[in-house]
């Protein structure tokens, strides 16, 4: 099973995440800030059986997306950055 954990990183406002199981929306339009207890409630919001099976998908915006970025690497998910479209 393939998760992925797309994120619409913000640097003065909330980001914003949609989570998708095998290509179908689990949920979107979740909330959060960079701070420990909110990536906390994110993470357990996901209850993955394998965060191996988990890719978090970030657009690199300014270095807003660097410490959700290692958060996620360091609970066992991989990291995957799309290119900026202006």
């Amino acid at each position: 099973m393939a998760w992925t954990l797309g994120i619409d990183v913000a640097v003065r406002a909330e980001h914003q995440a949609t989570l998708a199981r095998d290509g179908a929306t689990v949920w979107r339009g979740r909330k959060f800030w960079t701070r420990p207890a909110d990536l906390e409630r994110l993470w357990a919001d996901l209850d993955l059986p394998d965060p191996a099976e988990l890719t978090v998908v970030v657009e690199p915006t300014r270095n807003a997306w660097i410490v959700l970025a290692e958060w996620f690497r360091r609970h066992g998910a991989r990291v995957a950055m799309v290119p900026q479209i202006r």
